[in-house]
C-alpha cells in the first residue's frame, strides 16, 4: 500500500499543480479580457467621435452648398425678373410707337378726306 499512497500524493499534488496553473490561467485570462474590453471601449469611443466629425463635416458641406443653390435661384430669380421688366417695357414702347403712328395715319387719313371733301364741294365754275 505505500506505493498507492505515494501515487496518491503525486495524484494530488500533479492536480493540485493543474489548480494552481488553472487558476494564473483563469487569472491571465481575466487580465486579457480586461485589456480587451478596454481597447474595445477605447475604439467605439474614437470610432462615434470620428463618426461625429465627419457628420458635422458633412452637416457643413450640406449647409454652404445649400446657401450656395439659394443664392444661385435668388439671382436666377432677380435675373428672371429683370429681364421680364425688359421684355415689357420693350413691348410698351412698341406699343406706344403702334398707337403712334395709327394717330398719325388717322389723322393724315382725316386730313385727306376733308380735302377731299372740300375738293367736290366747291362750286363749279363756268
Amino acid at each position: 500500500m505505500g506505493a498507492g499512497l505515494i501515487l496518491l500524493v503525486l495524484q494530488l499534488r500533479l492536480d493540485e499543480a493543474q489548480e494552481a496553473e488553472c487558476q494564473a490561467l483563469k487569472h491571465q485570462l481575466q487580465q486579457e479580457m480586461e485589456l480587451l474590453n478596454a481597447y474595445q471601449s477605447k475604439i467605439k469611443m474614437q470610432t462615434e467621435a470620428q463618426h461625429e466629425r465627419e457628420l458635422q463635416k458633412l452637416e457643413q458641406k450640406v449647409s454652404l452648398r445649400r446657401a450656395h443653390l439659394e443664392q444661385k435661384i435668388k439671382t436666377a430669380s432677380a435675373d428672371e425678373r429683370k429681364f421680364q421688366q425688359q421684355i415689357m417695357a420693350q413691348q410698351k414702347k412698341e406699343l406706344t410707337n403702334f398707337l403712334d403712328n395709327q394717330k398719325k395715319q388717322y389723322k393724315m387719313c382725316k386730313e385727306k378726306i376733308k380735302e377731299a371733301r372740300a375738293l367736290f364741294l366747291l362750286p363749279i365754275e363756268r
